[in-house]
């Protein structure tokens, strides 16, 4: 294939993706209202959402549309993405498409659900109590739900990284071993990283970041080991050959 057929693929993929999202958004956009009932759960009974700009409506509704518009199409993205790379693998590598696509997508939303059922109820209420009865809170719905989205991807993210580690051994790009050298400084970071998502001085929002940053890293070393091993096992078989 030419760099030229090579750009065309992509444009191709990249539209096919694009359409996804658009689709997926526009089923998210219909069911806003739900999806923002939804959102406004952590918060406390009696603290209501404001909006302070005419246009923040309707960014606020293009936000929801967008982060859950992403997430209903990332089984068809993850697709267009291993379709695009497919070519250049060996056929043993390329019968993990299936898995790859639905361990993905599973692994982001367990991320979500995990921000949102886990993180949030504790975080919120703690965030909005450090001045205690001294001022009333008026909370902007575009502040709200920024923040909201936003710690619901890095845990989506987050969450991604078993999935990408066995991959990427599977690929033989990622080894066990220099994960298991920097364990150190991948927990140091992963705490820093966790007071900076949570600035709180409370040591249990804390915790409920960076604990699952280190098991998320631990398990990540695991599978990159579990996948060498199959590999190791594989060697005994004649080497395939790469179809492009």
């Amino acid at each position: 294939m030419t760099l030229i057929e090579h750009f065309e693929e992509l444009r191709k993929r990249l539209f096919i993706a694009l359409i996804g999202w658009v689709v997926g958004s526009g089923v998210a956009f219909a069911f806003r209202f739900e999806v923002l009932e939804w959102l406004k759960a952590p918060l406390p009974a009696s603290m209501t959402l404001n909006y302070f700009a005419v246009l923040e409506p309707f960014t606020v509704s293009m936000q929801i549309a967008s982060f859950f518009g992403l997430v209903l199409a990332s089984p068809i993205i993850l697709g267009q993405v291993w379709g695009f790379v497919a070519p250049g693998l060996f056929a043993d590598e390329r019968r993990y498409a299936v898995p790859f696509i639905f361990f993905a997508a599973l692994a982001f939303a367990c991320g979500v659900a995990f921000a949102y059922y886990v993180v949030l109820p504790f975080s919120i209420p703690i965030l909005l109590s450090f001045l205690g009865g001294e001022a009333q809170g008026l909370l902007s719905i575009g502040q709200y739900i920024s923040t909201l989205l936003m710690l619901m991807a890095m845990f989506g993210l987050m969450f991604e990284m078993p999935v990408m580690g066995y991959l990427l051994a599977r690929l033989g790009i990622l080894r066990a071993e220099p994960l298991v050298r920097t364990r150190r400084w991948a927990i140091i970071g992963g705490v820093a990283a966790a007071a900076v998502i949570t600035p709180t001085g409370d040591p249990f929002n804390l915790a409920l970041v960076a604990v699952p940053l280190v098991v998320l890293y631990e398990l990540t070393i695991l599978v990159v080991r579990i996948s060498q091993r199959r590999m190791l096992h594989a060697r005994e078989d004649p080497e395939p050959t790469r179809s492009y």
